[in-house]
């Protein structure tokens, strides 16, 4: 089917209207938006929204690997400025993975909490809420970075990328690691190697101090411009020794 983007004013008087939507957001539906187009328009960008429908998660396994490649084969490798779209995410999070956004964030019982909840997981707020946030934009953002990663098939490497969310806050919150393809690949083959052996780099400590050595070998950007044999030898090096 063809992508649906919820219209701006629609997704503002959704947003006005939150507090009144709550038990909507817990328990009920959204029909309204898929069944009238005064709520949104088309793209002629194709979705597999049977794929997005899917999505699942349980209480005791996020299943989060699973989820982005879904989301990612069902939504295509789309444009980073269509992916920054509010509007389709916003569109997505209240009809075909409303379920999915529920079980995942479950909302909370107080309502200032609950406004608050919704507004970052069901809604985008800027380039965070919609990278990091937004229930249905972060799995497909995930799998977008993991996909650059050449070395490893995308399965693996989401596995490494998402064992330990200290370790993945940690590339997300340097853009200049993220951003740069093959500075992002040397990372993720070492915690793919350390994923299947001891798993020591994934020590909240040793990885930060694993960064820190990184970024006093003279910063990424450095990095970047030298061949990857070097870049390997670099990186190694940073490894911090397990006592």
């Amino acid at each position: 089917m063809n992508a649906r983007f919820l219209k701006a004013s629609k997704m503002r008087e959704l947003a006005s209207k939150i507090q009144d939507n709550i038990e909507l957001y817990r328990n009920g539906r959204f029909d309204f938006i898929a069944n009238d187009p005064e709520y949104y328009f088309e793209s002629e960008t194709k979705i597999a929204e049977e794929l997005l429908v899917n999505v699942t998660c349980s209480d005791s396994d996020l299943n989060e690997v699973d989820s982005c490649i879904k989301v990612y084969i069902g939504i295509g490798q789309i444009s980073e400025y269509l992916a920054r779209d509010e509007r389709l995410w916003v569109y997505l999070t209240h009809t075909a993975m409303l379920n999915y956004a529920r079980k995942r964030w479950p909302i909370p019982a107080d309502p200032e909490k609950a406004v608050k909840h919704i507004r970052a997981h069901f809604f985008c707020s800027g380039a965070r809420g919609i990278e990091r946030d937004n229930a249905a934009s972060r799995l497909w953002w995930m799998a977008s970075l993991c996909n650059r990663c050449t070395e490893i098939p995308l399965k693996d490497s989401l596995a490494c990328f998402l064992h330990q969310s200290d370790v993945r806050a940690n590339i997300v919150e340097r853009p200049t690691t993220s951003q740069n393809v093959r500075i992002f690949n040397a990372i993720l083959q070492r915690l793919h190697t350390s994923l299947s052996g001891d798993k020591a780099l994934y020590g909240r400590e040793q990885f930060r101090l694993f960064m820190k050595n990184l970024n006093l070998q003279g910063g990424v950007k450095l990095l970047a411009a030298l061949p990857d044999r070097k870049i390997d030898e670099i990186l190694d090096e940073c490894i911090p020794s397990v006592a």
